[in-house]
């Protein structure tokens, strides 16, 4: 709960300094806009004959754009943090979403509808996560920088209205991080694992890093459909030249934002993730072993509470 608090004072921090930031770059060519949206719940009980659990849960979400327009220059900033958790009766606080993206793209107008592109994006989460394994046992299933990943690369983006776009880089670089070594010496998100030797003696450690070469397209598109309606979806797609081109990495993200007045609103948001390099528990084979493989991940978070735009 410390964290929530300390991740919230963060976006609080964070806007106060950015709006400081928009009254002295008024009447530039920089634009700076951005979200801060805090929603919660709490269930309190009695003797409630009917059953259930006292429970308290909360999540906040925040954005900030600042991006540069002139003559045929473009520079275009964001960052996006998101955290949430959940308690239910005497069992310990569990995240409900834990995310941090930071990313920034140059671009130069070559026609109309066409730019040349220069982009990096770096994303990763706060805190760390267990697996529960029976009552009190439980396995570390990630942390901050375990995994992160890290995007760069050059190309063209297409853009025929001001609310679409796709950036398609066929050059480009996506770089896995684990820095938690025993994450990384199972060889998790990707990276190389350790070896052994035939006595179960470790010979070398996982390693923390891997670096893949390919091609990468990211389509956005951010609408109002209708009063007080916005929603915004963004999707990367990542090839690896040297391994299984074939098998393309995907995160899809989508926010749909309902606005009730200046200070309330509703959100809904969802996160999809495939990559062929995160093994995920499929069930047990024959010999009662468990088995693993690539499967999708989804997550959707519906929050309603307090919101302000800036």
């Amino acid at each position: 709960m410390k964290r929530i608090i300390l991740a919230v004072v963060i976006a609080l921090t964070a806007q106060i300094s950015y709006a400081q930031l928009d009254s002295l770059v008024k009447d530039t060519a920089w634009t700076l806009e951005g979200v801060l949206s805090l929603t919660g719940s709490q269930v309190s009980l009695t003797n409630w004959q009917a059953g259930g659990e006292n429970s308290i849960s909360a999540n906040g979400f925040f954005s900030i754009n600042a991006d540069y327009n002139k003559d045929k220059l473009t520079w275009e900033n964001y960052i996006e943090a998101a955290i949430g958790g959940t308690r239910i009766g005497g069992d310990d606080l569990r995240k409900t979403d834990d995310r941090f993206e930071i990313g920034t793209k140059f671009g130069y107008q070559l026609s109309k509808n066409w730019q040349a592109t220069g982009f990096s994006t770096f994303r990763t989460q706060f805190t760390e996560d267990f697996e529960l394994l029976g009552d009190t046992a439980r396995r570390r299933i990630s942390h901050i920088m375990a995994p992160g990943y890290f995007f760069a690369g050059l190309g063209a983006q297409y853009s025929p209205v001001k609310w679409f776009r796709v950036n398609i880089a066929p050059l480009s670089t996506k770089m896995t991080f684990v820095r938690v070594q025993n994450l990384a010496n199972q060889g998790a998100f990707g990276v190389e694992p350790a070896t052994y030797d035939e006595n179960g003696e470790l010979i070398s450690e996982g390693e923390n890093t891997r670096v893949e070469l390919g091609g990468y397209v990211k389509i956005w598109a951010k609408k109002k459909i209708m009063d007080n309606v916005v929603i915004e979806t963004k999707a990367d797609f990542f090839s690896n030249y040297q391994e299984q081109p074939q098998n393309i990495d995907i995160t899809w993200d989508v926010m749909l934002n309902l606005k009730v007045n200046k200070w309330l609103s509703a959100n809904i948001t969802t996160n999809l993730i495939y990559d062929d390099d995160i093994m995920v528990e499929t069930g047990t084979n024959e010999m009662g072993e468990t088995t693993t493989g690539p499967r999708v991940q989804f997550k959707e978070v519906f929050g309603a509470g307090l919101s302000v735009n800036f």
